[in-house]
């Protein structure tokens, strides 16, 4: 994987020239995304995705960041690396958690946002920046053959009120495929994404309910 390989279409998610118009999203895709918040299409995914599994024996693996070589093949190291260290300066992710659940096809990134330390940018400006910047380098992954994440629930540590930002969202294989291929553009790819957004009250909620529903019947014969 190369770090600047830049093979993704001009109106990659999270680009930024300090100009709205050539961000690749328009300002629509700001006021759907903070309409969204809720759980979305969060649901189908395994809790143990979103940090509600009841599975204790599912095992997991701490990625750490490791810097991009000419191989040509992406691998989960890279893709922290590249999160942290590619792409707009202003977009980066300050990355604190970094773990994947082989057996959901699933990693789960945590990470601590700038929206409201970035001076003269509006706090929910600079929360689409930082999901462009996961989306896109996402995507880079996925186009060089990454194959060991099929979803990323991206997680924010310290969500900001201003920015109306959820407590995570969901970037998921298919969506940067389409991406990738042209089927969708950066509108669309970073709408279907703030879609997933969710708030932790209501995945606790929802995981509280499945497993109501799940619990087998007390019967005698």
């Amino acid at each position: 994987m190369s770090e600047d390989d830049g093979s993704v279409p001009n109106d990659s998610p999270g680009s930024d020239d300090g100009d709205d118009s050539t961000l690749g999203f328009s300002r629509r895709t700001v006021v759907v995304g903070a309409a969204g918040i809720g759980l979305g299409s969060v649901l189908g995914v395994g809790y143990a995705v979103l940090g509600g599994s009841n599975d204790g024996n599912q095992q997991t693996r701490t990625v750490e960041p490791e810097q991009p070589n000419e191989d040509g093949t992406a691998s989960l190291a890279e893709l922290h690396y590249i999160l942290e260290n590619s792409g707009s300066e202003s977009g980066r992710l300050d990355v604190t958690e970094f773990v994947y659940f082989p057996d959901d096809a699933s990693v789960r990134i945590s990470y601590r946002t700038r929206a409201d330390e970035v001076e003269d940018v509006p706090p929910q400006r600079q929360h689409v920046r930082e999901v462009g910047q996961m989306v896109r380098m996402y995507a880079e992954y996925v186009a060089q053959d990454g194959d060991e994440a099929d979803v990323v629930h991206a997680h924010i540590e310290n969500p900001s009120e201003p920015a109306e930002q959820p407590d995570g969202y969901l970037v998921r294989r298919e969506w940067v495929e389409k991406y990738n291929s042209g089927e969708w553009d950066g509108n669309e790819t970073l709408n279907t994404v703030f879609g997933s957004s969710y708030t932790d009250e209501a995945l606790e909620n929802e995981t509280a309910d499945n497993a109501t529903t799940a619990a087998p019947a007390n019967t005698s014969e």
